[in-house]
């Protein structure tokens, strides 16, 4: 294989601000079990290892949340968006069924318009996959950077064991030749047709075969280890300082590390292959459990993979190997060899660590649950009527949002457009801009006579909404930092309209940028 160097420039993540223990979802779902609650509450605990999970907001999807996973990545990176040849983003949680997430968040980081485009399926491998297109489009010549990201607001029907660990998050990696984090050594993939999860056309919620997984995954991952060490004869799982797999839950990768340290190694028939892929108890302590970001998140599906190698790379130095192994039911894996460079010390800091993310959070009860899963649910049917905080604030940079109102039509669009979308529609479209960084004046709680105004109605008043926080936490003076989130949506087939909303700040206040090109989203006129 011809390296090139090419490899990671920056990655970052995003983990929503909300969660919940799963043992408040088991409760409430197993309650009638009686005394052998008790006993599922320990096998989900420290069997499958479940402890809480991370829950999309009213105003938050997958193109938000791969939106500021992207932001990261690209403020890590160091280089201006439209130096980005090609955006990939894998997900199976898509706002729209046609309509990409990956122009959407090209739109909205400042990429341009000469650019690839694609979202990829492969179920919680696609994420990974991405990585793989866009490592060989810069192989090719054909682009000099490349995003690659996975996010997912994951899918789970009421009362089925799915809906103990799905979870939401993003991660992104912008890939290149220069200034590397990590080099991208190999990549091997292992896929066949083991349908061992799936969903339908149209169906909300995936279908799957309880156990099965446990034999699709352990296969496929193995699987895509033994092609990895096949193409390089004296590579063994022993020369990695840090492992990571695809987190369903933590029982699927300790099941598969503990297959690893057998004497025969299940779905391996070559002795001299099966040696060079065994780990010691020592090995899984210290080079795989530290990296169970499930443990935290619940399953992010396709970013799943992504964020616990961010994880991965924010405690590495320079030398490390890494291995990451992601898999998708259908079912395909990828393993990825990486060697962090040099290039890693200078961008420590520039972005949110996933710590970071795991720390900023708020514990939700099982009835803010139940509100949640049924507002995201019930979406098609009407517009956000959510409880708001809205606010007035004071602009402090001289950067940020600039988005357009149509007053013939009340929709938001963000970017600013000159004309509707709507060729019928007779406008005026209002140019508004927003900063980037601003101080909080007053706030309010919306009142619930006035639930159904909508969010345009206070963006032409130029009030702002709050996200990310409890009114209790908010005093005037202090420090905001804009955000896109999901405004509103035009019943069950209209457009989704996104824009700028406001949270304490927390990005602005651990970013370190050293290089004089930050990201460039919608600049002031």
């Amino acid at each position: 294989m011809s390296h090139g160097r090419v490899g990671i420039v920056g990655y970052g993540v995003y983990i929503p601000w909300e969660r919940i223990e799963t043992a408040k979802i088991v409760r409430e779902r197993e309650r009638k079990r009686g005394q052998e609650l008790e006993k599922v509450l320990e096998k989900v605990r420290n069997g499958l290892l479940l402890r809480e999970k991370s829950l999309a907001g009213h105003t938050e999807d997958t193109i938000t949340i791969a939106t500021e996973a992207a932001e990261n990545a690209v403020r890590m990176a160091g280089i201006s968006p439209d130096e980005i040849g090609s955006v990939t983003v894998g997900s199976e949680s898509k706002p729209y069924a046609v309509g990409t997430i990956a122009r959407h968040v090209a739109s909205f980081i400042g990429v341009g318009e000469n650019v690839f485009i694609a979202d990829l399926e492969g179920a919680c491998n696609s994420g990974m996959q991405g990585v793989g297109f866009v490592d060989a489009e810069i192989r090719s010549g054909r682009i000099k950077y490349g995003l690659a990201i996975g996010a997912d607001v994951a899918q789970a029907e009421k009362g089925d064991p799915l809906e103990y660990s799905a979870g939401a998050g993003a991660a992104a990696l912008v890939l290149g030749k220069t200034d590397l984090v990590a080099t991208i050594e190999d990549i091997a993939p292992y896929s066949s047709l083991f349908m061992d999860f799936w969903r339908r056309d149209e169906s909300p919620f995936p279908k799957h075969f309880g156990r099965t997984t446990v034999e699709a995954y352990m296969s496929h991952v193995i699987g895509a280890i033994s092609n990895l060490f096949r193409k390089h004869d004296e590579l063994t799982l022993r020369d990695f300082d840090a492992i990571t797999f695809h987190q369903p839950s933590g029982y699927l990768p300790m099941k598969t590390c503990n297959a690893l340290t057998q004497d025969k190694i299940p779905f391996v028939d070559d002795p001299s292959l099966a040696d060079r892929m065994r780990l010691t108890e020592e090995d899984i302590d210290r080079k795989v459990k530290p990296w169970l970001t499930v443990l935290h998140t619940g399953n992010t599906y396709a970013a799943s993979t992504m964020v616990s190698l961010a994880s991965v790379l924010d405690s590495s130095v320079p030398g490390d190997r890494v291995l990451a192994v992601s898999y998708g039911s259908g079912a395909y894996s990828n393993a990825t060899w990486f060697e962090v460079q040099e290039g890693i010390e200078a961008k420590k800091g520039r972005v949110v660590g996933v710590d970071d993310y795991i720390k900023r959070k708020t514990e939700i009860k099982i009835d803010t649950y139940q509100d949640l899963i049924k507002a995201r649910l019930s979406r098609i049917k009407k517009k956000i009527e959510i409880p708001r905080i809205i606010a007035d604030i004071e602009p402090l940079s001289n950067n940020g949002f600039s988005l357009s109102l149509c007053g013939g039509c009340n929709r938001i669009y963000y970017p600013a457009r000159e004309k509707c979308l709507a060729s019928d529609c007779p406008g005026p479209m209002i140019k508004k801009q927003f900063p980037r960084v601003a101080k909080l004046k007053s706030f309010a709680k919306l009142p619930l006579k006035q639930r159904w105004t909508s969010n345009y109605e206070l963006l032409t008043e130029n009030k702002v909404l709050l996200v990310d926080c409890k009114q209790t936490e908010l005093r005037n003076g202090m420090k905001l930092e804009g955000v896109i989130r999901r405004l509103d949506y035009e019943g069950k087939d209209g457009l989704i309209l996104y824009g700028v909303a406001y949270r304490p700040i927390f990005r602005e206040a651990y970013a370190v940028i050293v290089k004089p090109k930050p990201v460039a989203l919608a600049q002031f006129a």
